[in-house]
Parts: C-alpha cells; sequence; structure tokens
C-alpha cells in the first residue's frame, strides 16, 4: 500500500482521518497519546502511526498463519 511514512497520500489520508474523527474524543485521546509517544522517541507523528499501521498488519498475518 504505501512504502514510506513520508508519501503525500498517506499524510492526506491521515489527516483526512483527524479531521472526520475530531468529535469522537477516545480517538482524540489516542492520537494525542499517539502524537506524545512519537516525540519521546523523537520522531514524526506520520512515522509512529506507520509504525503502528505496519505492526498492526504484521500481527493479523501471524495470526492468518497459525
Amino acid at each position: 500500500m504505501f512504502l514510506h511514512y513520508n508519501d503525500d497520500k498517506f499524510k492526506k489520508i491521515i489527516d483526512e482521518f483527524i479531521l472526520n474523527s475530531s468529535d469522537n474524543e477516545s480517538i482524540k485521546s489516542i492520537l494525542r497519546n499517539v502524537d506524545f509517544e512519537a516525540f519521546k522517541l523523537g520522531i514524526s507523528f506520520y512515522q509512529m502511526i506507520f509504525i503502528l499501521i505496519q505492526k498492526d498488519g504484521i500481527h493479523k498475518r501471524k495470526s492468518q498463519i497459525r
């Protein structure tokens, strides 16, 4: 799908998700936590989201193999 967190299409999808979730307090809280964790690691918010999506995909593939 996306090969890099700096892909403009990836950033646009994430931005649209954030804008469409602005009324959902639980999603806003999760996004704040993701941003905080990215800050602590010294990486961008987009890079952190990209890592989390990749990690989720790996876990899903592993569970399908078992």
